[in-house]
């Protein structure tokens, strides 16, 4: 018969160890319960710039469309977020016990906000103080993009609200009145430039308008820095027509003021000029700015600009039908292999059908340069 010795400091470490195993697998099943802990909300990468950042900072709001992280206890579990009642997406592949990552929904209010954080598992709910920063106003449309000092305008866009300055330039202008999407101003002395609009979410300006669909959206500044036409053809200015016919003091469809042109193209690839044989200097100027309305048939049509002459300095614009579409264009776009680099002078600007769309009418305004 053998005779087996049991050492008691052997059975008492294998049954330390079995225990502790046993606490610890209670912990992993019990990970995430109980009633959800917020400590703080901090970023997760460093906002505003093109390569992502680690950045870990405390914060106490936030931007809609941002991420954020939430630290605490018993998260895991988390299964509902809202920021001011919106209820954020959530990917519980990012979630830990202390700690998961949200983004604020854009559709996050942050007018009339309760400055609350809700997170919910399946213990309960907690609330935590966190509020939604008011994001930076957009303009999307301006009702003329030039006129006279004391003109009433119409700005259109997003989140005006609670705004403090308008700017011509930098030239303030006087807020007549003010929505969340609109706001008339009365144009200041000199306006002249970009239009920005501040709140308490930032600066804003615009609009970016891309005259063909696909060029990179360009900002349209207010005004003129030589005018070929408004209500007139300018003092001492001319204009022809190759297959076309015109209207100079139409009434039909005007932009801004009383008149504007009434072009109709009578034979495919048909031309109208405006301007002078006294060059204006362009050394100064940036952009080729006109307005055009599209009858019906013509959108999506195409309209060569042409500088000088319809052969070397041209770029195409697509025209859109049933409204009034402002388009800038880069003055060092009109250039070719014979003619490289930016004109330095110009006497005309033509207009040039080049869809073979005709019969085909379309309206002019508020022609020139900035």
């Amino acid at each position: 018969m053998k005779i087996i010795y049991k050492n008691p400091i052997v059975i008492c470490l294998t049954g330390l160890f079995f225990m502790l195993m046993f606490i610890a697998s209670c912990k992993k099943e019990v990970e995430g319960q109980g009633m959800p802990i917020i400590t703080r909300v901090r970023t997760l990468v460093k906002p505003g710039v093109a390569q992502p950042t680690a950045l870990d900072s405390t914060v106490t709001s936030g931007d809609v469309g941002v991420t954020y992280v939430i630290e605490g206890e018993n998260l895991k579990s988390t299964n509902k977020v809202e920021f001011n009642g919106t209820a954020a997406y959530l990917n519980t592949a990012l979630f830990s016990d202390h700690s998961i990552v949200v983004m604020i929904p854009a559709t996050a209010s942050w007018i009339n906000q309760t400055g609350k954080l809700t997170l919910t598992n399946a213990s309960g709910t907690v609330s935590f103080d966190f509020s939604i920063k008011q994001p930076p106003p957009v303009i999307t449309d301006l009702s003329q993009f030039a006129g006279n000092a004391g003109d009433e305008l119409t700005i259109t866009g997003l989140r005006f609200d609670q705004v403090s300055s308008v700017k011509f330039g930098t030239i303030e202008a006087q807020v007549v009145s003010s929505t969340s999407t609109a706001l008339k101003v009365t144009v200041p002395n000199g306006a002249l430039g970009a239009v920005s609009v501040t709140t308490p979410g930032g600066t804003g300006t615009g609009p970016y308008v891309s005259y063909d669909g696909t060029a990179v959206p360009i900002l349209l500044p207010f005004g003129f820095r030589h005018l070929f036409y408004d209500d007139q053809i300018t003092a001492g200015y001319d204009f022809n027509f190759g297959g076309a016919s015109g209207d100079i003091n139409n009434t039909e469809v005007v932009k801004r003021g009383r008149y504007s042109v009434k072009l109709t193209y009578t034979g495919n690839y048909a031309g109208y000029a405006v301007g002078s044989n006294d060059p204006v200097d362009l050394n100064d100027k940036t952009y080729v700015k006109f307005s055009i309305y599209g009858t019906t048939g013509t959108e999506g049509k195409v309209v060569k600009i042409g500088l000088n002459d319809f052969d070397n300095r041209q770029v195409s614009i697509v025209l859109h039908a049933g409204k009034w579409t402002t388009y800038v264009v880069p003055l060092e776009r009109f250039q070719n292999a014979s003619q490289p680099g930016k004109p330095t002078s110009l006497s005309w600007i033509g207009f040039q059908e080049l869809s073979g769309n005709a019969p085909e009418t379309i309206f002019l305004d508020d022609i020139g340069v900035y």
